[in-house]
C-alpha cells in the first residue's frame, strides 16, 4: 500500500510540475527572443524595404544598370537606417524602458515557474530513486508514467537549448537547399533545364542579380536563426553550468572595475552606497562561488544551479555598465538602483540553499536515502523499524536486495552515531 502511495504521489508532482516546464520554457525563449529585438526590428525594417523596392524595380539591362541599382540601393536604405536611428534615439528612453520591462517580467516569471518546477522534481526524484531500489527499472519507469515523461521532456529540452548553435545551422543550409531544389524544380518544369544551365544562357548581369535578391533574402532568415540561437545558447550553457564555468566568469568579472561619472555632490553621495553595495557583491562573489562549485563537484543540484544562473544573469549586466572607464551616468545609475536591490535577494537565496546542502552534506544522513533526516539514535531506529515492516523479505511486498541495502546504510549510520552517544551517557 506504502508502495501505491508513492507512486500515485510520484505521478500527481510530475503532472503539477509538466505544466510547470513547459511555461518556464516558453517565458525564457520570450525573454532570450526580446534580448535581440533590436537586431530583429533591423532585420524587419530592412526586409521591408528591400521587398518593397524589388517588387517596383525591374531586372538590370546591363553590368551598368545593375552597379547603379546597387548604389541607389546602398543609399536609399543608409538614408532610412538613419531616419530610423533618428527616430529611435528620440524615444530611445521610453522604448528602453518598455524594453527592460518585458524581459524583466519574462525573466521573473521563468524563474518563478522554474524553481517551481525545480522543487517539484527534486520531491519526484527522492521519492522515485526510493521505489528504484528493487532494482525494478522498466517497471519502475511504466509505473511512475508521468516522472518519467518529466524526465525525457527536461532531457530534451536542456539538449535542444545547449545545441542551439548546431541546430541553428542545420536549420539555414536546410532551407537553402530545400529553396534550391524546390527553385531548381521550377526551372526545369519552366524551360527543361536543370538552374545552372538555365544560369549559363543567361546574361551576366541577370545571373548576379539573381544571387544578390536570393542572398539577401535568406541572409536576413539566417541572420535572425542564428540571433535566438546565440541566446538560447547561453541558456543551455546556464543549465549546464559546470564548476569550471562558474570558476571561469567569476575570475573575469572580478576584475572589473566599478565607477561613477562625476555630477553634482548631493548627487554623487545619494548613488554612492548603492555602488559600493555592487562592489560587495564583487567581493564576497568568489568565495560564494567556491562554495557553489564544491557543493556542485560532490552533488549535482539543479535548483542550486538555477539559483546561481538567475544571479548571474543580473550580476553581469550590473557589473559591465558600471565598469565603463568614463564611469556610468549618474541619470542612468539610478534606474539600476532596483535592479541591485534585487541583487541581494537573490545573493540569499543562493546563499541560504547554499547552506543547506554543505549541512546536509556534512551530517552523516545527508547523503542517505532510506534515513535522510535522522541524526538521533531514536530517529534511526524509529525508522528501521517502520522500514523493516515495509521491505522485510517475509512481508508479501517485501524485497530482499532493498531490505539488505536499507540494512547496510542502518549499520554504517549506527555505528557513526555510536561514538556520540558514548559520550554523552
Amino acid at each position: 500500500m506504502e508502495k501505491v502511495i508513492k507512486v500515485l504521489k510520484i505521478n500527481l508532482l510530475a503532472l503539477v510540475a509538466l505544466p510547470l516546464l513547459l511555461l518556464a520554457t516558453f517565458f525564457k525563449l520570450v525573454a532570450k527572443a526580446f534580448e535581440k529585438i533590436t537586431i530583429f526590428l533591423v532585420l524587419g525594417v530592412f526586409a521591408i524595404i528591400v521587398i518593397a523596392l524589388l517588387s517596383t524595380a525591374t531586372a538590370p539591362k546591363n553590368i551598368a544598370e545593375l552597379l547603379m541599382g546597387i548604389i541607389m540601393l546602398a543609399v536609399v536604405l543608409g538614408f532610412l537606417f538613419l531616419l530610423v536611428g533618428w527616430i529611435f534615439a528620440l524615444i530611445s528612453g521610453v522604448v528602453m524602458a518598455i524594453w527592460n520591462l518585458l524581459i524583466s517580467l519574462f525573466d521573473s516569471l521563468y524563474d518563478l515557474t522554474y524553481t517551481g518546477y525545480l522543487n517539484l522534481y527534486a520531491s519526484c526524484e527522492t521519492d522515485y530513486k526510493l521505489l528504484s531500489l528493487n532494482g525494478k527499472k522498466v517497471p519502475n519507469a511504466i509505473a511512475c508514467l508521468f516522472f518519467s515523461i518529466l524526465k525525457g521532456l527536461s532531457w530534451i529540452i536542456t539538449t535542444v537549448v545547449s545545441l542551439s548553435y548546431v541546430l541553428a545551422g542545420v536549420f539555414s543550409a536546410g532551407i537553402v537547399i530545400l529553396s534550391l531544389i524546390d527553385l531548381n524544380g521550377n526551372v526545369k518544369t519552366s524551360f527543361g533545364l536543370n538552374l545552372l544551365q538555365y544560369a549559363k544562357k543567361c546574361e551576366l548581369h541577370s545571373v548576379i542579380f539573381g544571387i544578390l535578391v536570393y542572398l539577401v533574402i535568406f541572409g536576413i532568415i539566417i541572420v535572425g536563426v542564428m540571433a535566438l540561437a546565440s541566446e538560447w545558447f547561453e541558456w543551455g550553457q546556464e543549465l549546464r553550468m559546470s564548476g569550471k564555468q562558474i570558476s571561469d566568469e567569476v575570475t573575469d568579472l572580478i576584475k572589473s572595475d566599478l565607477r561613477m561619472a562625476s555630477g553634482s555632490s548631493e548627487e554623487v553621495e545619494k548613488n554612492i552606497a548603492y555602488l559600493k553595495k555592487l562592489e560587495s557583491h564583487l567581493n564576497e562573489l568568489e568565495p560564494l562561488s567556491e562554495r557553489v562549485t564544491a557543493i556542485l563537484e560532490k552533488k549535482d543540484h539543479s535548483l542550486l544551479r538555477s539559483y546561481w544562473g538567475i544571479y548571474m544573469r543580473n550580476l553581469n549586466p550590473l557589473v559591465d555598465e558600471c565598469s565603463d572607464k568614463k564611469g556610468i551616468d549618474i541619470r542612468r545609475f539610478k534606474q539600476l538602483i532596483p535592479q541591485i536591490q534585487l541583487l541581494d535577494k537573490q545573493r540569499e537565496d543562493v546563499e541560504k540553499l547554499v547552506s543547506k546542502l554543505e549541512a546536509e552534506l556534512e551530517k552523516p544522513t545527508g547523503a542517505s536515502i532510506f534515513f535522510a533526516g535522522c541524526d538521533t539514535p531514536e530517529k534511526l531506529e524509529k525508522r528501521y523499524k517502520a522500514l523493516c515492516k515495509t521491505y522485510h523479505p517475509d512481508i508479501a511486498e517485501g524485497d530482499t536486495a532493498t531490505f539488505q541495502k536499507m540494512q547496510a546504510e542502518y549499520r554504517e549510520l549506527k555505528a557513526v552515531m555510536a561514538p556520540a552517544e558514548q559520550k554523552k551517557s
